[in-house]
């Protein structure tokens, strides 16, 4: 305990209020501790030493899948996407998703059309996480923000099957095992009638080796699913980055009709803050058992004091964009781990051998069509004049390409 919150929590002095305190309950305690670690921390500054704000939670658009009817290609690309034709992969020879061909694409920005028994007369874009990502290059480029790409796709023929947010909470407000306890114990109320859990690890030398818990809020196939998870580990698995055990990510997903809701609320209201309050609230507290044990009503049990703190700080979330260029990270870490190793055992030898063992292999190597694709890739979106960094809704105004 700091010494802010020691001096407050023993004693006021009679001067001001003529009563010595008594002890806080534990709810107040924990709010407290935590208010006042954000008095006493050091202040971040910039290179004018003007104060920087870190935001400890931030919203991104991290899935977006849109059906587009009665348009042909050029226009998709051009009018609603915005993106040079040049830059676009026609034929495209990647996979699809059910019911649906890849005939356009740019990394992972896909555009698809219907085959099969699911015909229409029009196409379906398709942007996973990181074709999120990359899309937002486009939309610095351009000057927009997610919200004004959506009030440009709605002034057609579209329909939303999916369209997820991501909060990403770097404090952490919350402990993902600490959530998964409560909601097997039943400390939970919701409108969402399933959960399952998720908790991977690995066995090295027979000590477990923990690689994240998940827990999932809602029936994978519902118009409206809650996902928590811890992020940092996910990054270390996928991709063998450094842990960040501070970073949890809890997503939104949010399909067909609640989807398309999501969607007018955001053009309407272009606020992502005051949605999730919304949504969140209607949906979904943790909860503490309460002195009582002979309460049975939930709605009289205590909120759980960092669900509660979380839900108060969320009014200040602001919809962000990272925009990355193509990155080789998992291919670059593959080489790393598994492939540097023997060529430095060659380099080695070929020193002894007066021979560039190394070139010689590069020289008779052949790509594949799959490396050849990563290749061109590569080079396209390293045309794009966009610096990766995140930006505010509020700061898109201000740049400049």
């Amino acid at each position: 305990m700091n010494f802010l919150s020691l001096a407050v929590r023993t004693k006021r002095t009679v001067k001001e209020t003529g009563i010595v305190a008594l002890p806080l309950s534990a709810k107040e305690e924990y709010y407290l501790e935590e208010r006042s670690k954000s008095v006493l921390s050091e202040p971040s500054y910039t290179n004018r030493r003007v104060t920087r704000q870190k935001n400890n939670l931030t919203a991104l658009i991290d899935w977006c899948q849109i059906t587009v009817k009665d348009v042909d290609l050029f226009t998709v690309i051009t009018d609603i996407l915005k993106i040079p034709l040049s830059l676009m992969e026609l034929q495209n020879k990647g996979k699809g998703i059910a019911g649906h061909e890849l005939v356009a694409g740019f990394d992972n920005i896909k555009i698809l059309k219907p085959t099969g028994k699911i015909q229409y007369n029009g196409f379906q874009i398709l942007m996973s996480g990181s074709g999120c990502r990359n899309y937002e290059n486009f939309l610095v480029i351009n000057k927009e923000t997610w919200f004004d790409f959506f009030a440009r796709v709605c002034q057609y023929h579209v329909n939303f099957p999916r369209i997820d947010w991501a909060i990403d909470d770097h404090k952490p407000y919350l402990n993902i095992p600490e959530l998964i306890r409560l909601t097997k114990q039943g400390l939970i109320s919701s409108q969402l009638r399933n959960y399952s859990e998720n908790a991977s690890g690995e066995l090295s030398e027979s000590i477990p080796v923990h690689k994240g818990n998940t827990l999932y809020l809602g029936n994978s196939n519902s118009d409206f699913r809650i996902v928590f998870y811890e992020k940092g580990y996910e990054q270390v698995e996928k991709f063998g980055k450094e842990l960040d055990p501070n970073w949890n990510r809890y997503e939104l997903r949010f399909r067909q009709e609640r989807a398309n809701k999501v969607v007018q609320e955001l053009i309407a209201r272009r606020d992502v803050a005051e949605i999730a309050l919304s949504v969140l609230n209607g949906k979904i507290r943790f909860l503490e058992q309460p002195e009582n044990k002979s309460t049975s009503r939930k709605r009289l049990y205590p909120t759980y004091p960092p669900w509660e703190l979380f839900m108060q700080d969320i009014e200040k979330i602001k919809l962000t964009i990272q925009p990355q260029k193509k990155t080789l990270d998992s291919i670059w870490n593959w080489l790393e781990s598994s492939v540097a190793p023997s060529l430095k055992l060659f380099s080695k030898i070929g020193e002894l051998d007066n021979c560039d063992y190394i070139q010689v292999l590069i020289e008779q190597a052949k790509m594949n069509d799959t490396q050849i694709k990563i290749y061109e890739d590569y080079k396209k979106s390293s045309k794009l004049p966009i610096t990766e960094r995140s930006y505010s809704d509020n700061e898109l105004s201000l740049i400049h390409i």
